[in-house]
């Protein structure tokens, strides 16, 4: 007995690893290693791996790069270099799950990569500073947000780019939309692109524009009154986008709000105030909850200089009632900056630019129901069983 005691609870302590028993909702589970200055996230269809762009703004040699997770062991996977990275900043993964788009934001191009062989296998070129890629629901199309680059500078871009993604190549003319184009996002009904502008970053300077997928017609600054706008995410229903406002670069103001707006009026119908800069925003797939990161990073020397971060934070909003949640999630790394959540709703990952790691959120979701871990649970099953036979278990 004494001899199995030890291999069983072995075997017990690893089905509680895969399955999350000691999961709290809301908290930090895992911590994953990145490259330098992990920027966007994108997760696969089959929540088996995530990738990042990592940004890498200290100019670290072949540090442009992108970081594969295994979602399964929360692990780095792999780290995947090519020289048509620059300033990686975006990760968008195809509905198919087989091709990355990353955005060099010191660049013109954005890269192609296989998932299947994570190798990249293109460049789609004539951006200036892309910071944003959003697929229509057909998968044909592409928007492409131009922050600005080697072209007009940095921030001071005012375009969307089409792109056909059968060809791979930019189509039609230049949409335009307010100055610095800081993220975009399409409604679940593919009619229409919300691109929100960073402008000045000064109180209320900031806007969002509307593109019509049909005819790519587009109201420019349609809405106003955002205060540095920068990330966006519409509700699976396409009834609300939720905007952070981030603030000025020179933290005066400093963020603290996001802005829910009807999608029906295209007006600002809530304000709720967050933490300090808030920066990423993402929903679950039901719709019931949104997590929002906080960057709270200053620079404390002239010039955007002595980059000093604190303890960044999660706040999380009821969707259905935009009240926000007592809770604060603590345990995140410094700079959180890009949130996104799994596919099947439990997991939030966050990346965190200046510890250059990736958070692991437990979502709340029932931990046990078989049919949310498909695919992953038939993987992690298979482990297990081959982890009890080892220890002479039936």
């Amino acid at each position: 007995m004494v001899q199995q005691s030890w291999p069983f609870a072995q075997a017990l302590s690893l089905l509680c690893a895969m399955f999350l028993c000691a999961a709290e909702p809301n908290s930090v589970i895992a911590t994953i290693n990145t490259g330098e200055n992990p920027s966007g996230i994108a997760v696969t269809p089959n929540n088996l791996f995530a990738y990042v762009a990592n940004n890498n703004n200290n100019g670290i040699p072949n540090g442009d790069s992108v970081s594969v997770l295994n979602l399964v062991y929360n692990t780095l996977e792999q780290t995947i270099h090519d020289s048509s990275f620059n300033q990686p900043y975006s990760v968008t993964i195809n509905a198919a799950g087989t091709i990355a788009y990353v955005t060099n934001s010191n660049g013109s191009t954005v890269t192609m990569i296989n998932v299947l062989t994570n190798t990249v296998i293109g460049e789609i070129t004539g951006f200036d500073g892309p910071s944003g890629f959003v697929i229509t629901p057909d998968g044909a199309h592409a928007y492409v947000n131009n922050y600005g680059g080697p072209m007009a500078g940095s921030g001071n871009g005012t375009t969307v780019s089409v792109v056909d993604l059968h060809a791979n190549a930019i189509v039609g003319s230049p949409i335009t939309v307010g100055q610095a184009p800081a993220a975009l996002a399409i409604t679940p009904d593919g009619a229409y692109v919300y691109v929100v502008s960073y402008i000045t970053g000064n109180l209320g300077a900031g806007t969002v524009s509307i593109i019509n997928t049909k005819d790519n017609s587009v109201r420019t600054n349609a809405i106003t009154g955002l205060s540095g706008p920068f990330a966006i995410a519409i509700t699976p229903n396409g009834e609300y986008a939720y905007v952070t406002n981030f603030g000025n670069n020179n933290f005066t103001p400093v963020g603290t709000t996001i802005s829910i707006i009807s999608t029906s009026s295209n007006t600002i119908v809530d304000v709720i105030t967050l933490g300090i800069q808030p920066a990423g925003v993402a929903i679950t797939p039901d719709g019931s909850l949104a997590y929002v990161s906080n960057y709270s990073t200053l620079y404390n020397g002239p010039n955007f200089t002595l980059l000093t971060s604190t303890q960044g934070t999660v706040n999380v909003i009821d969707v259905p009632s935009s009240t926000l949640s007592s809770s604060i999630i603590g345990g995140i790394g410094l700079s959180p900056g890009a949130i996104t959540i799994s596919p099947n709703g439990q997991f939030a990952y966050v990346t965190n630019y200046t510890s250059n790691t990736v958070s692991v959120i437990a979502v709340p979701s029932p931990l046990y129901n078989i049919n949310r871990l498909t695919p992953l649970y038939t993987l992690q099953q298979y482990e297990s069983i081959a982890k009890l036979h080892q220890a002479g278990l039936p």
